[in-house]
């Protein structure tokens, strides 16, 4: 057994086709995902607006701590059954506090509270509990990164950064993979406030009509269709950063 398998006795043995030898998804699926994410959230916008801003927030602050508690409770809930999403949503966390950094920080306590549920019931039930919840699709993800993937900060960091659309389900492969709970967490929080401030801030300024609307679409489509089209390159990286760092952990064991 090599050493740093040791460190979860949950390791099953099974075959996980490698990504980077699946066919890359095709373009169209890609536009078609764009297209419907960015409409749901032009539909959003609209409703808001229609609603009225100043009355949302009226309505938020009328209901005190129970908004944030609310709030941060959907972001768990999406987190631990992960083929929910609350994307959408978590871009207008700062038009309902009135806040940027309030929407980042309570969007930021969900991702880490529901992550780190997820984290823990994959390390301690293993992958039975965990296909049960994300679903056949979202094992599949799981799957992906289970092996060799995620070994280590900075593999880890890498894909906080760029595939922040699957987190959720990353988190059950960390708790599955030899990934320290400590490593995870700083990156899940300090390392996610990157991707969840750029999205909170662009929804925030999409409903107040800040900047040029149209280029904050084009930036969203951007930013939610790169990593689906450089996912092969992206977990080709993750893999290469992982085999180092298992490497250097053996050297020490070895030395």
């Amino acid at each position: 057994m090599k050493p740093h398998e040791s460190e979860n006795p949950l390791h099953d043995e099974f075959e996980v086709a490698d990504p980077l030898h699946e066919p890359r998804r095709p373009l169209r699926e890609v536009i078609v995902l764009v297209m419907g994410v960015v409409a749901l959230i032009v539909l959003l916008t609209a409703v808001i607006n229609a609603v009225g801003i100043p009355q949302i927030q009226e309505a938020v602050k009328s209901a005190g701590v129970f908004a944030p508690l609310f709030y941060i409770l959907l972001k768990t809930l999406t987190y631990v059954v992960a083929p929910l999403t609350s994307g959408p949503i978590q871009m207008f966390a700062g038009m309902l506090f009135d806040s940027v950094w309030l929407g980042v920080l309570y969007t930021l306590i969900g991702e880490c509270l529901g992550g780190s549920i997820s984290f823990w019931l994959a390390r301690r039930f293993g992958r039975p509990l965990v296909a049960h919840l994300v679903g056949k699709d979202g094992m599949a993800q799981v799957d992906d990164f289970y092996r060799h993937r995620l070994g280590g900060w900075l593999p880890l960091a890498v894909a906080r950064l760029a595939l922040f659309s699957v987190w959720d389900f990353l988190s059950y492969a960390a708790g599955l993979a030899p990934v320290k709970f400590r490593s995870y967490l700083w990156v899940s929080f300090f390392v996610g406030a990157i991707p969840t401030y750029l999205f909170v801030w662009l929804g925030d300024s999409v409903v107040s009509e800040e900047g040029g609307v149209v280029m904050i679409y084009l930036l969203v489509a951007l930013l939610i269709a790169l990593p689906v089209l450089l996912r092969k390159q992206i977990v080709g990286l993750l893999k290469h950063l992982s085999v180092k760092h298992h490497s250097k952990q053996e050297q020490v064991l070895d030395a």
